[in-house]
């Protein structure tokens, strides 16, 4: 949820995650860990694709984007931030500072090193950063 931010998606999101595990339930040695990085993954896709769209609709003329009346509320400014930076950032953001996770546990989830995953997190800080300071 912290990742897409629209509740749907992320029901969506984990009911897909959940498919992906019984359909590989035999080989996974870690279901609950196959789980979380089957979900930050899919929540990936979902926002990259989300901007994607966004962008060309944007492009259409007469188009209005936007959250509707079924938007989640905004916490703060921080929220509202965190959404306009790129979403593999966005993601180590979250699991580090939501979901307290270690380097390494990041890493294993998002499919990188640990020290990719301190450099991605150091960058995702600066582009929040300037994300506030607008």
């Amino acid at each position: 949820y912290l990742v897409v931010r629209d509740r749907a998606v992320a029901e969506e999101i984990a009911q897909e995650a959940f498919i992906r595990l019984y359909d590989h339930f035999a080989e996974v040695r870690n279901p609950p860990g196959f789980l979380r990085t089957a979900a930050v993954r899919l929540a990936i896709t979902w926002r990259d694709r989300r901007r994607m769209e966004t962008e060309r609709l944007t492009l259409l003329p007469g188009r209005r984007i936007g959250g509707g009346d079924d938007a989640e509320p905004v916490i703060d400014e921080t929220w509202e931030a965190l959404g306009r930076i790129a979403p593999d950032r966005a993601a180590v953001l979250v699991l580090r500072f939501y979901e307290d996770l270690s380097h390494a546990e990041i890493g294993r989830i998002v499919g990188a090193s640990a020290a990719t995953v301190r450099s991605r997190t150091r960058r995702a800080l600066a582009d929040l950063r300037k994300e506030l300071e607008r």
